[in-house]
């Protein structure tokens, strides 16, 4: 698979995945289906934007936050390649030899540097899922029946990741930090805040759910 993962297709992606090699894996997957939802989210508002019956102040925020919703997807997709790069760094620095005193301490260094980053890249896709889902939650009452189930298929899979995410990151933690207990504060910070975020989710959909009940009510299409 090509090193940016923007760059290979989905069936190479899809492949490397399943593979039996350490990389792409949980947090890179998860990027990747965020990145489509923050893909579909852009369409569904800049679709809504172009409404004959949405106001000029209205379209301008749309136009704002649909162009957000290209970028952070276009990030999310960097996230994914940075992640599995670094996760190759870490198990490189575990394979670095260790015999003398300074191999010692330049392998030790290297490796706090790479978890460092296997935490911090996950906390980052985090703060992109968390963000889109504020953008679902901003454009929902806007949204028309015929794009709000894409809305909230969106919210769905970007709330899937931003557990995904935080799952990851908690298990990189545990598993890899050898000083645990400062990354734990900052998971639970950062947990805490994104609880709103999902409660986002949560609302969107049931946004969607009550649109799409009273379009059927009105005998409007879906």
């Amino acid at each position: 698979m090509p090193t940016r993962v923007s760059e290979s297709t989905l069936e190479q992606f899809r492949h490397a995945a399943a593979s039996q090699q350490p990389t792409p894996a949980g947090v890179a997957v998860a990027a990747v289906a965020a990145s489509f939802a923050l893909g579909l989210l852009a369409k569904v508002v800049a679709i809504t934007g172009r409404r004959k019956e949405v106001s000029a102040a209205s379209v301008s925020r749309l136009e704002t936050l649909t162009a957000a919703a290209q970028a952070a997807s276009e990030r999310m997709l960097q996230l994914a390649g940075e992640d599995s790069a670094a996760f190759d760094a870490y198990l490189s620095a575990r394979r670095l030899p260790h015999s003398t005193g300074p191999e010692r301490q330049a392998r030790e260094q290297a490796i706090s540097s790479t978890v460092r980053r296997a935490i911090d890249l996950p906390l980052a896709a985090a703060q992109e899922a968390a963000a889109g889902l504020q953008q679902c939650s901003e454009v929902c009452a806007l949204t028309p029946p015929a794009l709000i189930a894409d809305l909230g298929l969106a919210a769905t899979l970007l709330a899937g990741a931003l557990r995904g995410f935080l799952l990851c990151a908690e298990s990189n933690i545990q598993q890899l930090a050898p000083d645990a207990a400062s990354y734990r504060e900052q998971l639970a910070a950062q947990s805490k805040q994104h609880e709103r975020a999902l409660r986002h989710a949560d609302a969107v959909l049931a946004c969607a759910g009550m649109a799409l009940e009273s379009a059927a009510t009105s005998g409007g299409a879906p």
